[in-house]
């Protein structure tokens, strides 16, 4: 009898698992649909769908038309995050993006990088590194700016457009360049 309660147990949990698969690659497909229809309306559709496959999304957060994102279920994103037009996000390693987070069109964050530590290996076969981000709350990302892992942006900063950031950027700092450097406090 106990055997019998465990195994349809089982069954039901490994059940729900296949429709919660089921149904994230549903979203995911809907998503790829509507990417680059650039309606208020479908941005509502979007969002809808990426609340269902990311780590985490907070309240108001808008998701524009041409947006990729790599590995959404190491993506968390706060509330009032707005990802503007054509923005690539390659989450590999964890991705945090704080609240009220402005990012301009044509970003690129990615959260990896290659190995390449074995001279005798070709690098693209050496596989790559998962290495985090962290953008803190009230930061802007100027449009084509570049975020590499292992980066920590801190509170209030602004990094200007066309920006390669490869290391943290203090709280309230204004930086920019490539490689990006603090030229100013806020």
């Amino acid at each position: 009898m106990l055997l019998s309660i465990a195994l349809t147990s089982s069954r039901i949990i490994q059940n729900l698992r296949i429709i919660k698969a089921i149904k994230k690659r549903f979203f995911l497909i809907i998503i790829g649909l509507i990417k680059y229809i650039p309606f208020s309306f479908v941005m509502k559709l979007r969002n809808f769908c990426y609340k269902r496959v990311l780590k985490s999304m907070g309240k108001n957060c808008n998701i524009c038309d041409g947006v990729t994102i790599i590995k959404p279920e190491n993506l968390s994103l706060g509330s009032r995050v707005s990802i503007h037009p054509y923005s690539y996000i390659e989450a590999t390693g964890e991705i945090f993006i704080d609240d009220f987070v402005a990012i301009a069109s044509h970003c690129v964050i990615v959260s990896e990088n290659h190995e390449t530590s074995d001279k005798s290996k070709l690098i693209k076969l050496q596989g790559v590194i998962p290495k985090p981000i962290l953008i803190g709350p009230d930061v802007w990302l100027g449009a084509r700016a570049t975020i590499l892992g292992g980066v920590t942006i801190g509170k209030g900063s602004v990094i200007g457009a066309g920006s390669v950031v490869t290391k943290e950027v203090p709280d309230y700092s204004v930086a920019v360049g490539v490689p990006c450097k603090v030229i100013k406090s806020r």
